[in-house]
């Protein structure tokens, strides 16, 4: 009876070898040495800028809410009426100053002679030299106030420091404004960032800097800042990225678009790689997940491999697959290692 078993076995096996399991396969793919992530990101401005008043004067014109202005454009003007005279009477002010002081030094020069032979007294001497410093310093008093209203005066026209689009008018033309107040809200339009959002444990961290980059369209873009602020509802912290290339110009505030963070891949032996392969070739054993492969022999192997990230399809695993080895992804079933197959591809199954 054990003579019939052991001849069963081996006609079973010639007949295994004589017909081999036919098995159909993919290629592994290529993919960089790296763990990719989809941020979602949204443009926003680093600043708006605000418009105000610096002196107390009737705003005459202002542009309107949604006008785009250039660099060096005129964004909104004060009356200069008020402001002009009072540049006048702070000249006039000045020229007296300077004929009082003038008369003061020469007053102060002739009684010094007269001193030398005792007609004069020490306290009308004083009084001059007092009236002398007092006419100086009220015009170096009435230089500073000049300074100062000349500088009122020359901003009583508003120009946009740079290109943007009018976001807010605070104050409405024939309105007297004071000093400070606002005018208009400007927005930058050249003057981008981005904010991407990551869940906290995944977020870069100090010197792991290096270990990450971002693609934006498949560009590279340059981390500037790490938000120190969790989200207390999604605990998510914000990336910031410099958004003012002219690349991204048609960008626009508010736009949501996805940004690629790519973290590279622990430490692997000389042996192992990263690749994508189809997700039908990952079989979950026990605890660990395996791959059959097939040789140019046409015999199969199976292989342990470490799932790093899931796309649509496809598992991204790091082992010592390569890109190119053929994966088994249907006929699984009863393979045992150095067993003989019959290869066929699934595109021409």
């Amino acid at each position: 009876m054990t003579g019939c078993w052991l001849l069963v076995l081996f006609m079973s096996s010639v007949v295994q070898s004589a017909n081999p399991e036919r098995v159909i396969v993919e290629e592994a793919l290529g993919w960089e040495q790296a763990v990719e992530k989809v941020l979602y990101c949204t443009v926003s401005t680093p600043f708006t800028y605000q418009i105000s008043s610096h002196a107390q004067a009737q705003l005459t014109t202002v542009k309107p809410v949604g006008s785009t202005v250039n660099a060096g454009e005129l964004v909104a003007e004060q009356d200069s009426y008020y402001l002009s005279r009072e540049i006048d009477i702070i000249r006039t002010d000045l020229e007296l100053v300077e004929i009082q002081l003038k008369h003061a030094k020469d007053e102060l020069s002739r009684l010094e002679t007269l001193r030398v032979s005792e007609m004069v007294s020490q306290s009308q001497l004083g009084d001059l030299v007092l009236q002398v410093d007092t006419y100086r310093l009220n015009r170096q008093r009435l230089k500073q106030q000049l300074q100062t209203n000349m500088y009122r005066f020359e901003h009583l026209k508003h120009f946009a420091p740079f290109s943007g689009q009018i976001l807010q008018v605070d104050a409405s033309p024939g309105e007297r404004l004071d000093m400070g107040q606002r005018i208009v809200r400007l927005l930058p339009i050249k003057k981008k960032q981005f904010e991407c959002k990551v869940p906290q444990e995944h977020a870069p961290k100090g010197k792991s800097l290096t270990d990450f980059h971002f693609r934006l369209h498949g560009k590279l873009i340059s981390l500037r800042d790490i938000g120190v602020t969790v989200d207390i509802n999604t605990q998510n912290l914000t990336l910031y990225f410099d958004g003012n290339s002219d690349e991204f110009e048609s960008l626009l505030v508010g736009q949501r678009f996805q940004v690629s963070m790519v973290e590279q891949a622990a430490k692997m032996s000389l042996t192992e790689s990263i690749t994508r392969v189809p997700s039908d070739a990952v079989k979950l054993v026990g605890n660990s997940h395996q791959v059959w492969t097939v040789d140019q022999e046409n015999k199969v192997d199976k292989v342990s491999v470490r799932i790093l990230d899931t796309l649509a399809s496809y598992f991204i695993i790091q082992s010592e697959i390569k890109p190119g080895d053929l994966l088994v992804v249907v006929g699984h079933e009863g393979l045992e290692v150095n067993q003989n197959v019959v290869a066929v591809s699934k595109a021409g199954s």
